[in-house]
């Protein structure tokens, strides 16, 4: 257990070991934590910058933190510009645990290949586990108004909740990466090491030359073979 004490000594570790664990707590929980669907647009809503966050209505009346439903306006032809429209008749009050859009917690699809081809190989998701269905949200609003933390993008979706859900990939990588590198060390290293003499050298320069290939190429050959998605 000396790594468990090295960590109680070492602040900076377990300050790190702390926002890890956040990031996959909120990754695992991404249907709940993203306010919401990755995939939705908002019409008119595309480039949007962050939402504005107001605690008094028009007539300056505290109400409380809040949104108003804003839109992009049409493209101003001599600067370019696009003005924000936001309906201030209509605020949005932020919320904590409020209901929107469905998902299912949990659900585990995993893409499996259908047919193996380097010129047209095929892959379907196979629903491994339904997950349960929900529509409860971290945060969200309760009316016409969206919070959008970070801004839309092109295509009106809302960038945090993308940046949750895209967490997922970037985040388990590393552990997909030690489950398939560790028994695979585990095995060639333990034939290395029972047969010795000439199955030690090979094994040991393959090892060797499959590191000395450039991860980016790697990843180009990679993104060549695998399907688009």
């Amino acid at each position: 257990m000396n790594w468990w004490q090295n960590l109680r000594n070492n602040l900076p570790a377990r300050i790190g070991a702390i926002i890890l664990l956040v990031f996959y707590l909120t990754v695992i929980a991404a249907e709940f934590v993203a306010p919401y669907d990755p995939y939705q647009s908002q019409p008119d809503g595309s480039l949007l910058p962050p939402t504005q966050v107001y605690w008094r209505n028009q007539q300056g009346e505290w109400i409380g933190p809040h949104v108003y439903p804003t839109t992009q306006g049409p493209v101003n032809l001599d600067t370019g510009e696009r003005l924000l429209s936001i309906d201030r008749s209509q605020p949005s009050p932020l919320r904590l645990f409020v209901r929107g859009d469905q998902y299912r917690f949990l659900q585990v699809l995993l893409p499996l290949p259908t047919r193996l081809s380097f010129s047209n190989p095929q892959v379907e998701e196979v629903n491994l586990f339904p997950g349960f269905p929900g529509n409860l949200h971290l945060f969200g609003t309760n009316g016409a108004g969206r919070v959008n933390i970070l801004g839309t993008d092109e295509q009106a979706r809302d960038q945090f909740s993308r940046l949750v859900y895209g967490g997922r990939i970037s985040l388990s990588i590393g552990l997909v990466g030690v489950l398939i590198s560790f028994p695979l060390g585990m095995l060639v290293g333990g034939i290395s090491g029972y047969f010795g003499g000439a199955v030690d050298a090979v094994l040991m320069r393959f090892t060797e030359v499959l590191m000395t290939i450039p991860s980016l190429y790697l990843l180009v050959a990679l993104a060549a073979v695998l399907p688009q998605g």
